[in-house]
């Protein structure tokens, strides 16, 4: 009878944590909302360089760099956000065009949640709500995002340098930020760019999982004999495991949810024709998700490398011959 009992028990108890394990997961993938996305200030320490910070929690703070806006002159404006690792390159790699406009390049705030390697520290609470704390730093992303937008639109500031045409460029691991917040904000927005943007997280999480454990563990990528070959499928089930969960997580975070809501705005897509990161299926997504208008170009080689400078100014010529032709790159003059 004892026995029986503590079966019982410890069924209801397995029951009761996956069905709130599902239910925490179902809030957890749903889509963000314009109404989540916390508040954001800008303050611009010179000429050149602002701060972006977080009016409730002031410890969350980036930077980003401005170059533009002659003496005299009222421009419209790019934003730029990219990967975790690319800072200003692509703005340092269009220093050299001919573009008088309004340019700003922000650092990734969860630049600095990476690097600081926190998750090491985290104790039980953390990680039952580690699905929380992720979509929490999205949101934070968001809020510095929506706060470099409203600053420059100078319908919503009143600001005279900047007119009320801004464009969001997001280049791989900013393209979701920025997708996302052109459909929240999409009457503020006039374009959009997606450079070497990527979706379809458990493909990518898989493949990449897959490809770094056959670095780490010296296997081959075309096992041969039975030992293996064994070894080989047990790291693509774990590979495609890991994948599965992380990427039901991150579903809040794929563009597809985002892009159809965009309207009457342009959409670019400048991609790789090699991307490991963003195979042709991959991007097909993408592009069957997003409305009209939209247009793309495709560049040859693997994905962007933030450390090329020539790479970085043949994308930079690329996004202003396409903002150019949309008029989304002009100058106008105006009584300072």
């Amino acid at each position: 009878m004892m026995l029986r009992w503590i079966g019982r028990v410890l069924l209801l108890g397995l029951t009761s944590f996956l069905g709130l394990s599902y239910w925490k997961l179902e809030q957890i993938r749903q889509p963000i909302e314009l109404e989540e996305i916390p508040r954001w200030q800008v303050r611009e320490l010179d000429t050149k360089q602002w701060k972006i910070q977080s009016i409730s929690d002031p410890e969350r703070k980036t930077i980003a760099w401005f170059r533009g806006n002659p003496r005299g002159l009222r421009c419209d404006t790019s934003i730029l956000l990219t990967g975790v690792q690319q800072g200003k390159n692509l703005l340092d790699g269009s220093a050299g065009l001919n573009d008088p406009a309004n340019t700003v390049a922000m650092e990734h705030p969860i630049r600095k949640y990476v690097s600081k390697q926190s998750w090491l520290s985290y104790g039980v609470a953390e990680w039952w709500n580690i699905g929380e704390l992720i979509r929490l730093e999205m949101l934070h992303t968001l809020g510095a995002l929506q706060a470099l937008l409203r600053h420059t639109n100078g319908s919503l500031d009143g600001d005279a340098r900047f007119t009320e045409q801004v464009v969001l460029a997001g280049g791989s691991f900013g393209a979701p930020f920025t997708a996302a917040l052109a459909s929240l904000e999409n009457e503020n927005v006039s374009g959009l760019l997606l450079i070497y943007a990527f979706t379809d997280f458990e493909g990518l999480f898989h493949r990449e999982f897959v490809r770094q454990g056959r670095i780490h563990y010296k296997m081959p990528s075309e096992p041969e004999g039975l030992v293996a070959w064994s070894e080989d499928l047990g790291l693509r089930v774990l590979a495609g495991s890991l994948a599965w969960f992380l990427s039901t997580l991150l579903e809040y975070g794929e563009m597809e949810a985002y892009l159809p809501n965009i309207r009457n705005t342009p959409i670019h897509f400048i991609n790789g024709r090699d991307d490991r990161l963003a195979p042709q299926p991959s991007y097909n997504l993408l592009w069957n998700a997003s409305p009209e208008p939209k247009s793309e170009i495709w560049l040859p080689g693997d994905h962007i490398n933030p450390g090329d400078p020539v790479a970085l100014l043949r994308v930079s010529e690329y996004m202003y011959d396409w903002g150019k032709a949309q008029g989304l790159r002009g100058c106008e003059k105006f009584d300072s």
